[in-house]
């Protein structure tokens, strides 16, 4: 039961990596771009890898271990994926700070 969880996990980064590739490559997305950089705005230039880095998190944290990766890839993307977080964390936090502002 636990691996089917698990690959509902993975089928869910997937989601996520592709939502935020639409959200950077659709039109609406180069616009908000286009705007944001007009304006020096940070969190509007960027609202597309939020969900790109929590995808990849998703992705990196549960598909290794899930095909039989060797323990040193696993603990490498397992790695990855912690720096990830980290950096969605601090894009977070600096986005609600200059929208505070």
């Amino acid at each position: 039961m636990l691996q089917v969880q698990d690959w509902f996990l993975v089928g869910l980064g997937g989601v996520f990596v592709i939502f935020g590739l639409a959200l950077r490559l659709t039109s609406r997305g180069k616009t908000e771009l286009a705007n944001a950089a007009s304006t020096h705005r940070f969190g509007g230039a960027i609202q597309w890898v939020y969900p790109l880095c929590t995808g990849l998190c998703l992705l990196f944290g549960q598909l290794p271990r899930l095909l039989g990766a060797p323990y040193a890839a696993v603990g490498f993307f397992d790695a990855v994926g912690l720096l990830l977080a980290i950096a969605l964390a601090v894009l977070m936090i600096r986005h609600l700070r200059l929208r505070v502002r």
